[in-house]
């Protein structure tokens, strides 16, 4: 019975999709930027410990007897950070629906945690476009809850919080632990603001540049670190 009624729905809903493919407005493309990360990490609590108690050892065997190497020592010398920078790439599509306010997107980012790893993201929200009294540039604003699936928070937001250059690429050559800031999932507040240009006499081709902020709303009892960022990037879309 239940079968039977989830296949008539979605019958019903790709029958709706099919009749109104004319006001349903997608564009595809490519994003280059960059980002911050702030995730405010408190590090005691994490897998870095064990690297401190190790240098620790090391360093109090060849000092005075009554020398004591602290974890603040540890956090001075390896220049522990709770926010840093990482270049963002990766590819996105963008629904709306005739001329309604709401807008979603699917991307597959590069993790503001690291580049050489990929979020994932929903994003639903309200948005719109206002066009220039010429129509060839336009304004984007949006603001909605985005979900991510973020493939690089967790040791590598660890080692990239390293300040300390060859410490960093030492580290990330062993430091692997499994999920040491928590579950790699997230819920957060977006908001997003751009600039773009429709190009060709179909326009069916858009340039521009665009700003965004995302807040982490997940509870800190269920995960302290943030996957709060901020940033910038240029895109490149089609319409289809």
């Amino acid at each position: 019975m239940h079968n039977k009624f989830f296949t008539t729905l979605v019958a019903c809903l790709l029958l709706t999709l099919t009749i109104n493919a004319q006001n349903l407005k997608i564009n595809v493309g490519v994003n280059v930027g960059m980002s911050q990360l702030f995730h405010n990490t408190q590090f005691e609590t994490t897998p870095m410990y064990n690297q401190y108690r190790f240098t620790k050892v090391a360093v109090e065997a060849h000092s005075p007897p009554d020398y004591e190497y602290t974890w603040a020592d540890f956090a001075h010398d390896y220049k522990l950070r709770s926010n840093f920078v990482q270049p963002r790439f990766g590819i996105s599509a963008h629904f709306t629906y005739k001329d309604w306010p709401l807008l979603f997107a699917v991307e597959a980012m590069s993790s503001p945690s690291s580049y050489e790893k990929l979020a994932y993201g929903f994003i639903a929200g309200f948005g719109k476009e206002f066009f220039t009294y010429d129509d060839n540039y336009f304004f984007s604003f949006l603001g909605g809850y985005k979900f991510v699936r973020d493939n690089g928070f967790g040791a590598a937001t660890i080692v990239n919080s390293i300040g300390h250059k060859e410490a960093r690429e030492q580290a990330a050559t062993y430091f692997n632990p499994q999920q040491p800031l928590g579950k790699k999932t997230g819920n957060l507040f977006t908001i997003r603001g751009g600039l773009g240009k429709e190009l060709g006499e179909a326009r069916m081709m858009r340039i521009g540049v665009e700003g965004y902020g995302e807040l982490d709303l997940t509870p800190k009892t269920t995960r302290q670190s943030r996957m709060t960022n901020f940033g910038a990037q240029f895109f490149l879309r089609f319409k289809l």
